[in-house]
Order: C-alpha cells, then sequence, then structure tokens
C-alpha cells in the first residue's frame, strides 16, 4: 500500500504593525491629519504615549470640526470639545475651521486664547448663533489673520465688517456668501482694501457696487459674483474685470461639479457639507435663472 505523506501548510504569522513603535514626531505628524473630533474622542484614549503627543501644542495648530455630518443634539459637546482643542495650542493655533455651532461666545474663545498666530478662520453655515457683538469685540486680537469665511451667519451685518477690516489688516481672503445688501459691499471696500480674493455668493450688489470694489480694491485677483441677481453687466465693466482679475466669476457663472442638469431632483440638502449644500442652491438658482431667460 503506498504510504501518502500529508504535508502540512504552516501558516506564516505576520506580526500587526507595530503603531506604538514609530518615533513621536511621524505619529505627532499622522495624528495632525486626522479630525479634531476623532483625535478627542478615541485616539487620544488608545495609551498614555499616544495621549502625550495629543497634549503637544504643536498638534493643534490646526483645528478641524467641519464636515461632521450631525448637528444640534450634540452642539454642546462640540463646543466643549473645540474649546479644549484650543487651550491644547497654547496660543500655537494658526488655522480653526467650524461649521455649524459656532457662536459669539465661542468666537470671544478664541481671540482672547491668545491666539495672536491665528491666519486662517472659518466660521460657516453658524446661521443665527454669530452676531456682530463678537466681531467687534476684536480690537486688533487676531493681527495675522490672512483668511476668513463667516458664509451664512445671518446676523453677521455691516457692522462686524467694519470691525474685522479695523482689527484684521493683512487680511487677503474674505468670503461672506450670503444675502446680503449693498451696503455690505462698500463697507468691505473701505474697510478690507488689501484684499487678493473676494467672494460674495448670492449678495445683492449692483454695478455701482462692483465699479466701487474695483476701485477699492486694486490688489483684488479673483471675485466671485455668482448668484448676484441685481448685477447686470455692461459691457465695459465686464472688459474691465476681465483685465484687472485674474479669475472673475459673475452671476452667470455655473458652479464647478454640476453639469448634469437632471442629477439635482435627487440631492438631500438636509445633512450636506457647507459647500456641497450651499453649491447645490446656487446652481439650482442659475438654472432656474436661465430658465426665464430661455422663456422670454
Amino acid at each position: 500500500m503506498a504510504r501518502w505523506t500529508i504535508k502540512r501548510s504552516h501558516k506564516r504569522k505576520t506580526a500587526g504593525r507595530n503603531w506604538l513603535g514609530l518615533p513621536n514626531d511621524l505619529t505627532l505628524m499622522i495624528f495632525s491629519r486626522l479630525s479634531t473630533v476623532d483625535i478627542l474622542a478615541s485616539i487620544q484614549q488608545v495609551c498614555r504615549q499616544w495621549w502625550s503627543i495629543c497634549m503637544d501644542p504643536l498638534m493643534w495648530r490646526t483645528i478641524n470640526m467641519c464636515d461632521l455630518g450631525i448637528r444640534n443634539s450634540v452642539d454642546y459637546k462640540l463646543e466643549k470639545m473645540c474649546r479644549n482643542a484650543i487651550d491644547r495650542s497654547c496660543g500655537q493655533l494658526e488655522d480653526i475651521s467650524i461649521e455649524y455651532f459656532g457662536t459669539d461666545d465661542l468666537f470671544k474663545y478664541i481671540i482672547d486664547s491668545g491666539c495672536h498666530k491665528l491666519r486662517r478662520l472659518r466660521l460657516v453655515q453658524c446661521f443665527h448663533q454669530m452676531s456682530d457683538e463678537g466681531f467687534c469685540e476684536m480690537d486688533e486680537k487676531l493681527p495675522l489673520l490672512e483668511e476668513l469665511d463667516i458664509s451664512l451667519c445671518h446676523y453677521v451685518s455691516s457692522i462686524a465688517l467694519e470691525a474685522i477690516g479695523r482689527s484684521c489688516p493683512l487680511l487677503k481672503s474674505f468670503k461672506f456668501n450670503n444675502d446680503g445688501s449693498k451696503k455690505e459691499a462698500f463697507v468691505i471696500v473701505q474697510n478690507m482694501s488689501n484684499l487678493r480674493h473676494l467672494q460674495l455668493v448670492g449678495n445683492n450688489l449692483d454695478n455701482s457696487s462692483l465699479s466701487a470694489t474695483l476701485n477699492g480694491c486694486p490688489h483684488l485677483e479673483s471675485l466671485d459674483l455668482r448668484m448676484c441677481s441685481e448685477l447686470e453687466l455692461e459691457r465695459i465693466l465686464r472688459i474691465r474685470c476681465d483685465e484687472q482679475l485674474k479669475d472673475f466669476r459673475d452671476s452667470d457663472a455655473l458652479l464647478d461639479g454640476f453639469q448634469l442638469w437632471g442629477l439635482l431632483d435627487g440631492f438631500q440638502l438636509w445633512g450636506l457639507s457647507y459647500e456641497t449644500e450651499y453649491s447645490v442652491a446656487v446652481y439650482k438658482y442659475q438654472c432656474e435663472k436661465r430658465d426665464e431667460k430661455e422663456k422670454r
């Protein structure tokens, strides 16, 4: 009888990657690419080493609390997390983005926490929770701020814009996408003459406001005026915009990424990010406006 030899296949034991063995500098760099909520809610609780790394002020030069997909039920916890992250930065904070849960009190906390190195600030889609009050108390506490986005903060008016202009002399990029008035456009050019980039999607400015913007902001490179329904560009004004600006988008310009007309009907705006939600709303407006022109 033939003897059959059965060879047993031994599975190679593959050792799992030892993340704890990485140098602290490399671990810190990896963590800095994660969301603020992930770090505070889970990452820092893995072990003492990671807890120690998460306490390093260099970890908190950037705080990103946007695109979270969560709403009012956890707003208080988000604000508490945000304050915690600001405290850990120990004045090293350079970039902070907040969506939905920004308030006057939270903004005051940012400017009163010694964040003098802050260069970029986004407080978007905070609706009725942000007002002029917080901005009027800036008092040059953010002297290095270069980029500011306060889109869809409905209670922010020209009073706040004046305060921003006085307090942020280095401001180069400003986004105020809102259903604002012509007055706000004039206030911007009077108080933010060093702007390079300006976005006023949905504003009610007209041709005179646009001319004032071109005159008052001589360094302006890009201007986004999509969904500005009061704007009716004359030929001379159009030529001037094309010559003076590197990137100009008027009220008829389409938004990037939404070229399929029939795609929009199935979109559920609730829960989308600020950029996506606002882009869809603007694009729908563009479609309706073009349909009206074709009927004429």
